[in-house]
């Protein structure tokens, strides 16, 4: 009894893997339809391409993602970072979402600002513009814009393909379990294999429902650089004062790396300091004596 019912259990999932590699490879497949004759002589091409079949194309699933970066007055950042939130609120949490804040404008008045939001797809470029707009409006521009796509197709169709398999194995085995009257060992390992079904099962449509939100919802990171008023026009007089505020930065830069290098330094050249010293001392009042020694001679 105990290996017909393992038979039955084996039967049920290899049954399972079938269908689902199949509905897998459907998933991904495309149909086109191809003439296998060549077209009558004067037949148009577009005659002929009329006579064949549509071409059924599915399209690429991508999930986006944003990365802005704003070059601000230092007085607006707060200013520009509250307007921009304000334009996610107008939208409504169903489109817009806010992931994540930051702001050091109280702490350090040239601390810069992050702003992490998630944007409805269908609504992301136009966001954007919003976006800079408004940060034109406070007196700053757009340093760097980056956007890239992420295709999730695959990963959506093995999602499903793995969903459909499982469903069909808590079938079977549920099936199983409700006309099979057997060994209590035997019923316990069904129950067991069904409930790890249904894990993997509940696991599949958790990844899943991530997907397609990634889809459904762009990403976009928005970084603020706090400047001084005059570096953030977008003159060549703000491009200058951009390469003088960078130069200066370098030379401090340079000259913190030196008095750390001397910190560093301080306590071995008081070692070392009297040590050399005396050292050139002994070697003097050496030579001075053999000098004596030789006029004594």
């Amino acid at each position: 009894m105990r290996r017909l019912f393992l038979l039955l259990l084996a039967c049920g999932v290899a049954a399972c893997s079938d269908q689902s590699d199949r509905q897998s490879a459907g998933a991904e497949s495309y149909d086109v339809a191809v003439a296998d004759t060549p077209a009558p002589a004067g037949e148009s091409f577009s005659s002929q391409t009329s006579s064949t079949d549509p071409i059924s194309i599915s399209l690429p699933q991508l999930a986006y993602s944003y990365t802005l970066g704003f070059r601000v007055p230092v007085d607006s950042v707060s200013t520009v970072q509250q307007s921009h939130l304000e334009l996610c609120r107008e939208l409504g949490p169903a489109k817009c979402q806010l992931i994540a804040m930051s702001n050091n404008d109280g702490e350090n008045r040239a601390g810069d600002a992050t702003l992490n939001l998630r944007v409805a797809s269908g609504i992301a470029r136009e966001f954007q513009t919003r976006l800079s707009a408004a940060v034109d409006s406070a007196g700053g521009r757009t340093v760097a814009t980056n956007i890239s796509a992420e295709d999730v197709s695959k990963d959506m169709v093995d999602a499903r393909a793995r969903i459909a398999q499982r469903e069909l194995l808590v079938s079977r085995l549920t099936e199983i379990l409700r006309t099979r009257n057997g060994p209590v060992a035997d019923l316990v390992a069904a129950e067991r294999s069904v409930a790890q079904a249904q894990e993997e099962l509940d696991k599949a449509k958790g990844w899943l429902t991530e997907l397609q939100g990634r889809v459904a919802m762009s990403r976009f990171e928005i970084r603020y650089n706090a400047v001084a008023p005059a570096a953030a026009d977008q003159s060549w007089t703000g491009q200058i004062q951009d390469a003088f505020s960078g130069s200066g930065a370098a030379f401090l830069m340079g000259v913190r790396a030196l008095l750390v290098l001397l910190i560093f330094l301080a306590p071995w050249l008081i070692v070392l300091i009297p040590a050399i010293l005396a050292v050139r001392f002994l070697r003097r009042r050496r030579s001075i004596d053999a000098e004596a020694d030789s006029h004594e001679g």
